[in-house]
């Protein structure tokens, strides 16, 4: 018993460290993993309890705590939906060296959501993908820049598109307006650079505050969707719900198989208009099935 309630507070630390220390980017890796802290200490109370060990109960949930904070307010759901017609999105990083193809089509034909974002489509994904441009008549393609390409289709009318250029290595991102039944809304599609060290790290953050500090200037509703290379509790993502972006997701969406590694960061943030940012709603979100790559895409109703 000693030996599970000694590896709880080995485990119980690590998100205090990333809670306290997440702007230096070797601790900001500890907030990714509040999924797996929480399960851990979770059993290791059940085990202390059916013990009957009350001190190391009382231990275990204290160090408990910290995990169960941040992850359960990603589960709770709005009690009232928004009025109007709820809009579907979606977004896939298909993985640049996967290749299946038709599984994704197929996905989407039968996902069908309104508007979808894939991340990290080259040129040889972006012409399979044209298999979709009979229901999706408006797309957008930025297939040259290796893992850092995208696609992008909507039914919804594009009213205008801009691929700005973020950080230090001038990554793509992708916003467009496009005209809702609600009225015009600004769609943004991400995919920062992964956190590998400081540079990496501050490269992701600078790009990922560029794109707050963008949309916080957007009169009317916002979805910020793609690969954040962030969970919801990395550091990186204060400067989004600092903006008033609300997250929809805490399922693992990235190496969905592994019990250690599995961590969500694949999103659709979402925002009413400017002074009624609460306005949006999120009926249903839900993760998507394996189609080759390394993450699952996510699937969300939104309405406004």
């Amino acid at each position: 018993m000693n030996l599970f309630v000694g590896l709880a507070v080995v485990v119980g630390l690590l998100p205090v460290l990333g809670w306290i220390g997440g702007r230096f980017w070797f601790f900001d890796l500890f907030n990714h993993f509040q999924l797996q802290y929480a399960a851990f200490l979770l059993a290791v109370l059940i085990f202390v309890l059916c013990r009957r060990a009350w001190r190391q109960t009382a231990l275990v949930v204290a160090l408990l705590l910290v995990p169960a904070a941040r992850v359960i307010p990603c589960w709770v759901v709005p009690s009232e939906q928004a009025g109007g017609t709820a809009l579907r999105f979606a977004s896939f990083n298909v993985e640049t060296s996967n290749t299946r193809y038709a599984e994704a089509v197929s996905w989407v034909r039968e996902t069908a959501p309104d508007v979808v974002f894939f991340p990290e489509a080259d040129e040889t994904w972006a012409n399979e993908l044209r298999l979709l441009s009979a229901s999706y008549p408006y797309s957008v393609e930025y297939a040259g820049r290796g893992n850092f390409g995208f696609v992008f289709y909507s039914k919804l009318p594009i009213l205008d598109r801009e691929i700005e250029s973020q950080g230090k290595r001038r990554l793509p991102c992708l916003k467009v307006h496009l005209q809702a039944p609600a009225g015009v809304m600004t769609c943004y599609g991400v995919h920062p650079n992964p956190p590998g060290g400081a540079a990496h790290t501050d490269e992701r953050d600078s790009y990922l505050k560029a794109v707050a500090d963008d949309m916080a200037q957007e009169p009317g509703a916002v979805v910020v969707a793609g690969d954040f290379n962030a969970t919801p509790w990395s550091s990186a993502m204060k400067p989004l719900f600092v903006a008033g972006l609300r997250g929809t997701a805490v399922s693992p969406t990235w190496q969905r198989g592994s019990l250690v590694f599995a961590i969500p960061i694949d999103h659709l943030l979402y925002r009413g208009p400017p002074g009624k940012p609460l306005a949006a709603k999120c009926w249903k979100h839900w993760v998507g099935p394996d189609l080759g790559s390394d993450h699952r895409p996510v699937v969300a109703e939104i309405a406004w």
